[in-house]
């Protein structure tokens, strides 16, 4: 589709995502709430954002997911880039999908995105209904918002990429507030910031401080990328993966206002290499509950909570060799490549946004089953092969899946 030839509902879209930017200055970071209220990081502007969706949200329980049983996802959408571009009336090149979060009691799943690049992108929230990607009107939502404080305006990192694009890098409620991870302007710039939720004029802003054993140095700069929450022996913890790339956990007890908190590194994800989500979930196979870690240049990794607890302070003033290791607390490798952004939609699915493994350059969004974060489909083993006459899953018998 060009610009040339949109169509009517194509450019009633186009209106309905100038009145989303009048809102949203950027839109990264998304997490929800236990309700309705899906929170909007917006690092341009340095603020946090809520909108209670309330009726907006619609059911997808009967939105079938694949067939667990012989892990086999379903792909929702190839060419998901090229699919909302048509809805916004660019070029497919002019979206870039910023992060992913799933409403967990209607499976609804909701997509930052920014329609065109640098400092005049226009932010926009798309949602998935029922295999169908529809523009969230935010307009028609309670709405308020919290400053999370000073933030970057002009500086750039050491190759370009402006600093202000990490002053939000992770949202997570938890028991009615919110922990908000990024970089401020200050010289000890790695910051978390905590907010009551509904908002109030209070927020809780600490430095945090790590040993980085790659580095075998202390830094206060490289924010966290992704966390979450969970209590680790009945004490509720802050897990953070950084973004070169230790894993720390921090009790919240310590992240009080104005803080210089040290946070306690446990594990090394991989150098060379970007963190991209950290998310919960419980195996259903043996009822342990882990953390699943997405990566850039690397495998996912499983982590159990048990272990995270038990893991003890990697040694200070010691590296890691080789340089490019794993390290510290146990990380089990799931079979996870390509993965941009990654949240669970029950006990049984998550839902990826992917690189198609037939095609990099098709952008996929893919169911996949837990625990193993796998889809058989996606690889040539001895079960594809017509003349397997063994049926262990029962899943020739059944016929194929009819989808919905």
């Amino acid at each position: 589709m060009t610009k040339s030839i949109l169509t009517a509902s194509a450019l009633a879209l186009v209106a309905a995502n100038a009145v989303q930017a009048q809102s949203l200055s950027s839109a990264g970071a998304l997490a929800f709430d236990d309700a309705d209220t899906l929170f909007v990081g917006d690092a341009k502007a340095g603020l946090v954002h809520a909108f209670d969706l309330g009726d907006a949200l619609a059911d997808q329980s009967g939105y079938q997911l694949g067939r667990a049983q012989t892990f086999e996802g379903r792909t929702i959408f190839n060419n998901l880039d090229v699919e909302i571009a048509a809805i916004l009336g660019v070029e497919p090149e002019q979206v870039v999908i910023n992060d992913m979060v799933v409403h967990k009691p209607s499976k609804q799943i909701f997509l930052s995105v920014h329609r065109g690049h640098g400092p005049d992108a226009e932010a926009v929230i798309v949602s998935v209904n029922n295999g169908a990607l529809e523009l969230v009107d935010l307009a028609t939502a309670d709405h308020s918002s919290m400053s999370v404080g000073p933030v970057p305006t002009s500086a750039t990192l050491e190759f370009g990429q402006p600093l202000n694009t990490l002053a939000i890098t992770d949202i997570d409620y938890y028991q009615g507030e919110l922990l908000v991870a990024g970089v401020s302007n200050e010289e000890f710039s790695s910051k978390l910031r905590r907010m009551p939720f509904p908002f109030t004029d209070e927020i809780s802003t600490s430095s945090i401080e790590i040993w980085h054993a790659v580095h075998a140095q202390y830094e206060t700069r490289a924010p966290i990328i992704a966390q979450t929450v969970a209590e680790l022996d009945g004490v509720a913890t802050l897990i953070a993966i950084y973004a070169c790339t230790p894993i720390v956990k921090i009790p919240l007890s310590e992240l009080t206002d104005g803080a210089e908190v040290k946070g306690t590194m446990i594990g090394e994800i991989g150098f060379g290499n970007t963190p991209l989500d950290i998310v919960p979930y419980v195996n259903a196979w043996d009822g342990t509950s882990n953390v699943v870690v997405t990566n850039t240049n690397r495998s996912a990794a499983s982590l159990s909570l048990a272990g995270l607890a038990a893991a003890e302070a990697m040694p200070e003033g010691e590296g890691v060799q080789p340089v490019f290791s794993v390290a510290g607390v146990d990380q089990f490798p799931l079979p996870m490549s390509g993965t941009m952004h990654l949240d669970t939609l029950d006990e049984t699915y998550a839902v990826v946004v992917r690189t198609s493994p037939e095609d990099p350059r098709n952008i996929q969004l893919h169911t996949v089953a837990m625990p193993f974060f796998f889809d058989r489909a996606d690889h040539i083993v001895e079960m594809n092969f017509e003349s397997f006459t063994a049926d262990p899953f029962g899943h020739k018998a059944a016929g194929p899946v009819e989808y919905n």
